[in-house]
């Protein structure tokens, strides 16, 4: 029997890097001149790395509505993987709730699960809205939430809130001790 790995699921935008902020809105960015990573993500996915496998899953609704371009999100996933060595980016570009694929559906989550064997009972998600949260709890995976005081709805009881990434990473590595 193969043996199952944990993983870490990453929101990227409000978790790996910053997003645009809008009237207490967060927004992705629609250009590679805008794309820039928080401080220290590259560092504490190499952590991480040591003991999981990384799995960035991202809603990209603006590429649907014409308001980025898909070389400009190419560009922008060829600079995250030279910063941080994941093993999967999955993308959903549906704007319908209904998309299997889109958070707060697991699609995205349930298609990596089943490509690399996951453990999903020793994996975590974390995000930064509630639709991260809630897809990760479908698939039953451990839930950090970073809030970073967006003017929105909060996602209900996810299993840690911090306020940064590297909060998210210390919850993470204390679990495995």
């Amino acid at each position: 029997m193969v043996k199952k790995k944990p993983a870490i699921f990453l929101d990227r935008d409000g978790v790996l890097n910053i997003p645009m902020i809008k009237k207490g809105k967060s927004f992705a960015p629609r250009k590679l001149s805008e794309f820039k990573l928080y401080p220290y993500v590259s560092e504490l996915c190499n952590k991480l790395k040591h003991y999981y496998l990384l799995i960035v899953v991202t809603n990209q609704p603006d590429l649907k509505k014409k308001k980025l371009k898909i070389n400009q999100l190419n560009l922008m996933h060829n600079k995250l993987k030279k910063k941080i060595n994941y093993d999967e980016l999955n993308y959903c570009s549906s704007l319908s709730i209904k998309s299997k694929f889109k958070k707060p559906n697991a699609g995205m989550l349930l298609r990596s699960i089943n490509k690399f064997n996951i453990d999903t009972r020793k994996s975590f998600l974390i995000g930064d809205r509630w639709s991260d949260i809630e897809a990760g709890k479908k698939v039953k995976c451990k839930t950090i939430f970073i809030d970073r005081k967006y003017k929105e709805k909060k996602p209900k009881n996810p299993d840690f809130t911090v306020k940064s990434f590297k909060k998210a990473v210390e919850v993470i590595l204390n679990d495995k001790y």
